[in-house]
């Protein structure tokens, strides 16, 4: 497992100083006036007057500039269709006040905790200048207005960027929403969609909507599930609300709330899970950057690390039965992905053999097969330990292929085969690193940068500048995976057994049940539950004799 980071995540980020509104104390009539004209100003969001600046033509294709709807400028726009104009409709300010608690979370490859003390609420203000992280508003809010006597409500939560529906209940009673459940008990909502908190799966400042509409009469459940089912289907996931609206004829008085969202780490797993957006890579690279640096730094890698492609590793092996310092050792099968929901560490014996790699980029709406398909990379597996915090370059190789055609690893040339870890500490630092060519990478040259006389069990593979290497290739590093190896027996096995690193003794001073020649129980060498029931036994022994 990566090394728990403990980080300080400002529970709101703040773009500047937050200041008092007309809406901060309460959602008077001042408060509805300011709120009408954010409604339909042209230039408040993204998709506005800046789109054009922001999202030029060669970005347009993009999910950073994704707007299906581009004539809709201001949020009256997007929420009422191209031609809306009228905001009587507007009547009141919807009340939302989230809670969020101290939590972790599996990030992209590694534990992420917010280490709050307590619980925090807050209340959401339309008009001032707090932008939310997705993890803070993971949690359906408490939802309230001043209703009706007898009315029925429809409450959505709605992405005003791209028309995206993260939560939609019918036949709401009572002017409260909170978990599902209304302040009548007599009358409890239908959930057509259940709360799925803001996820913006790219970096920049989205809106997010409540909206309650007053409703002319009861709906059918039945009904709006059917009509919503049909128009994400038809529209790859989107709503569009002014369908809703004219289909149950929600055109009568309604308020709404928005919530200002920009991405983290949370909603970058969300997103990948979903398969429609990888910002892992960024996240990871930033934190993968910032350990280094607070181990000294490579000479072989400049951080910051802009990555855009994730390198997922496969470890797959039978079981296996092996004798390590004079106990009989078992490692059942392996079958373990180091990818964004798993930031394992692993045991010498698990990657005894070659890993299979998948390389996921940035955009994955299309297959990354095709995305990638006219790339060229190298990827390199090594231990850059050794120059931690130094300036001259002494890494060990462990696996290295060149001129790899798109996402196929298997299409390149194979300058050094697999070499397992051989790790006697928690701390080593392999890298998986994953660089985008220019050309194409000559094998006899790559082999160049290690230095002769190694021993033979990394036979030109000791002391690699790969720093150089790097450089006169002129390769860019898109991609990198942290591998943590926890020392075992495995190691000491091959050490003394197979790469002759060391003798036995050297290899086995200081483990149990070791001794040379090995102890042995009749004709047998002792396995590793005889050890511990010698050990066992032996301790009952010695709390005996106290008594």
């Amino acid at each position: 497992m990566a090394p728990l980071l403990v980080i300080v995540v400002l529970q709101i980020v703040f773009h500047g100083i937050s200041s008092q509104t007309v809406c901060s104390v309460e959602h008077d009539a001042a408060c509805v006036a300011a709120v009408t004209s954010l409604y339909t100003n042209a230039s408040a969001y993204w998709f506005g007057s800046a789109y054009a600046t922001s999202c030029p033509a060669d970005l347009q294709d993009t999910l950073l500039c994704m707007n299906a709807k581009r004539s809709r400028t201001s949020l009256l726009t997007r929420l009422m269709g191209d031609a809306a104009t009228e905001t009587s409709g507007f009547s009141f300010v919807v009340n939302v006040t989230y809670s969020t608690s101290p939590g972790t979370y599996e990030g992209c490859g590694r534990k992420v905790t917010i280490p709050m003390t307590t619980q925090r609420t807050f209340s959401i203000d339309p008009l001032d200048d707090n932008i939310y992280a997705p993890f803070d508003l993971r949690e359906q809010p408490e939802v309230t207005w001043v209703a009706d006597e007898n009315a029925l409500y429809t409450v959505v939560l709605y992405d005003a960027g791209i028309f995206f529906t993260h939560a939609l209940y019918v036949n709401v009673a009572g002017g409260r929403l909170q978990g599902g459940e209304t302040a009548k008990s007599y009358f409890s909502p239908q959930t057509i969609k259940s709360y799925f908190g803001p996820a913006s799966p790219v970096d920049r400042v989205n809106p997010y909507v409540w909206i309650v509409f007053e409703q002319p009469t009861s709906l059918n459940a039945t009904d709006v599930t059917a009509f919503y089912n049909n128009q994400t289907t038809a529209n790859k996931g989107s709503m569009y609300l002014d369908m809703l609206v004219t289909r149950f004829n929600l055109s009568g008085s309604y308020g709404f709330n928005v919530v200002k969202v920009t991405n983290d780490e949370y909603a970058a797993v969300l997103v990948r899970g979903m398969k429609f957006h990888n910002r892992c890579p960024h996240y990871y690279g930033q934190w993968l950057g910032d350990y280094i640096g607070q181990r000294g730094g490579l000479p072989s890698l400049t951080s910051p690390f802009d990555l855009s492609i994730s390198v997922d590793v496969t470890f797959t092996a039978s079981s296996i039965t092996y004798e390590a310092c004079c106990t009989e050792e078992k490692n059942g099968p392996v079958n373990v992905t180091l990818d964004y929901r798993n930031s394992g560490t692993l045991k010498t014996v698990e990657t005894r053999n070659t890993p299979n790699i998948k390389l996921v980029p940035t955009e994955i709406l299309q297959a990354p097969a095709n995305t990638l398909k006219d790339k060229q990379y190298t990827l390199i597996m090594y231990d850059p330990t050794p120059e931690l915090n130094k300036t001259k370059q002494n890494s060990y190789v462990h696996w290295m292929i060149v001129n790899i055609r798109g996402t196929n690893i298997t299409s390149g040339d194979e300058v050094y085969d697999w070499l397992l870890p051989m790790t006697s500490t928690l701390t080593q630092l392999y890298l998986f690193a994953l660089f985008e060519q220019t050309t194409s990478v000559n094998v006899s040259s790559a082999k160049s940068y290690s230095r002769d006389g190694c021993h033979e069990f990394v036979s030109n593979r000791c002391e690699y500048r790969a720093g150089d290497f790097i450089r006169a290739n002129q390769l860019s590093l898109v991609g990198l995976r942290y591998l943590k190896i926890v020392p075992g027996t495995y190691r000491q096995f091959i050490s003394y057994s197979e790469a002759k690193l060391q003798s036995m003794d050297d290899a086995c001073k200081g483990t149990r049940g070791y001794a040379n020649p090995c102890p042995t129980s009749g004709s047998e060498k002792m396995t590793s539950s005889a050890i511990f029931v010698s050990l066992l036994t032996a301790a009952v022994a010695y709390m005996s004799k106290r008594k």
